[in-house]
């Protein structure tokens, strides 16, 4: 990527952390050990823009990533998320009167949140997606809605929409600005539209030193200042931007307007919070260095629970294999499968019966009630450690 800012062309970018040998595919699990540490790697050089406050891996290429059917990242088969995805579709349906109308969703997975979006709002529905896999979701509305098995891009502008919502996509996209103004060409004239973005919060992930949030795949991250400038920038009025989902999201509600408005918000603080990441990241790696070798010594047992991108970075980060042999994930489309990079077999959650675990690292501390839960009516009694 180049040396000038993505978003605002400011020439004099920061470099503030740096990885090599990543999977370049969090999600993409592999039928074998051997073929999941054989998987494609990258670098990660992370740079941020001091005008603007966009962060960017300048070792991205965009060539090497893999979204087919073989894809899946979904969270959809957690309750806490599904409660957050459900509350989300009603206030966009409620805010903005989606009713009987027209939605599009660029980047739908397996398409979950495309169908509460019609269920909740009798709506009709287009949702783009090369990794979608045909019928996953059974819904009521699933004759309304038409899937194309494909990146959103030029060719798909005639398909006009009300509500066009884009989540867990733009920290993908290489080029923000163009995918901005394709989605702009799809609006045309209709004023009244409104769009939806979600993605992960970079200041959640400096201000927590976050590390397992950085992979490879994302190639973009964006704080409250660069996801406003770059939406201003390219044409839109923003209606309502902040964090959600415990603050790991940033979200922006947004509609066209008749001229960009290219105003900075100060980025001074987030800039500053670059500074001291890679050092306070260090400290976690080497604290987690203790932790595994203390738990090798001890032979412990020991499973991660959450089979996603932060799992792939914590295990790859840390060069994990043997001492923690097992990843818990409820997807069950990802069970019996392998981990990218270190290789460990995802299982369900019932193989903890018979493994009997003495400790459960926790990716996400969001969803520790629900793990608590699922524990007791497992009858397993473990620790769980928070990353």
């Amino acid at each position: 990527m180049s040396d000038s800012c993505p978003l605002c062309r400011f020439k004099q970018p920061s470099i503030f952390f740096e990885l090599s040998n990543m999977p370049v595919s969090i999600g993409v699990q592999w039928p074998s050990a051997a073929d999941a540490r054989n998987c494609a790697k990258g670098g990660v050089r992370l740079v941020v823009c001091s005008q603007c406050g966009f962060i960017w891996n300048q070792s991205f290429d965009p060539g090497r990533i893999e979204y087919s059917q073989r894809y899946d990242n979904s969270l959809d088969f957690s309750p806490v998320f599904q409660n957050y995805a459900r509350d989300l579709a009603r206030r966009l349906i409620e805010t903005y009167k989606i009713r009987g109308k027209e939605v599009a969703e660029l980047g739908c997975g397996k398409g979950h949140f495309l169908n509460l979006l019609c269920e909740a709002g009798n709506n009709s529905g287009v949702g783009f997606d090369p990794s979608y896999e045909g019928a996953r979701v059974q819904s009521a509305v699933a004759s309304r809605i038409t899937y194309y098995q494909d990146f959103y891009g030029e060719k798909y502008t005639s398909h006009r929409a009300d509500l066009i919502c884009c989540r867990h996509v733009f920290e993908h996209i290489s080029d923000p600005v163009g995918f901005l103004a394709t989605v702009r060409r799809t609006i045309g004239d209709r004023t009244a539209a409104v769009v939806y973005f979600e993605v992960p919060n970079v200041r959640f992930i400096l201000e927590k030193f976050s590390v397992w949030d950085i992979i490879y795949e994302h190639c973009n991250y964006f704080g409250r200042e660069s996801l406003g400038y770059v939406f201003r920038s390219c044409g839109f009025e923003v209606l309502r931007l902040e964090e959600a989902y415990g603050g790991q999201f940033l979200s922006i509600d947004a509609r066209l307007r008749s001229s960009s408005d290219e105003r900075f918000d100060s980025a001074s603080d987030l800039v500053a919070a670059t500074r001291i990441f890679a050092e306070r990241v260090r400290a976690r790696f080497e604290l987690w260095r203790e932790r595994l070798e203390r738990m090798a010594d001890e032979k412990q047992r020991v499973v991660v629970w959450g089979g996603g991108a932060k799992a792939v970075s914590f295990l790859n980060m840390l060069g994990i294999k043997d001492t923690i042999p097992y990843i818990v994930d409820i997807n069950p489309h990802k069970q019996g499968r392998h981990i990218s990079g270190t290789g460990q077999k995802i299982v369900s959650p019932d193989f903890l019966k018979a493994f009997n675990p003495e400790k459960i690292v926790l990716m996400n501390p969001i969803y520790r009630s629900e793990v608590e839960g699922k524990l007791r009516d497992l009858g397993v009694v473990a620790e769980l450690v928070d990353v």
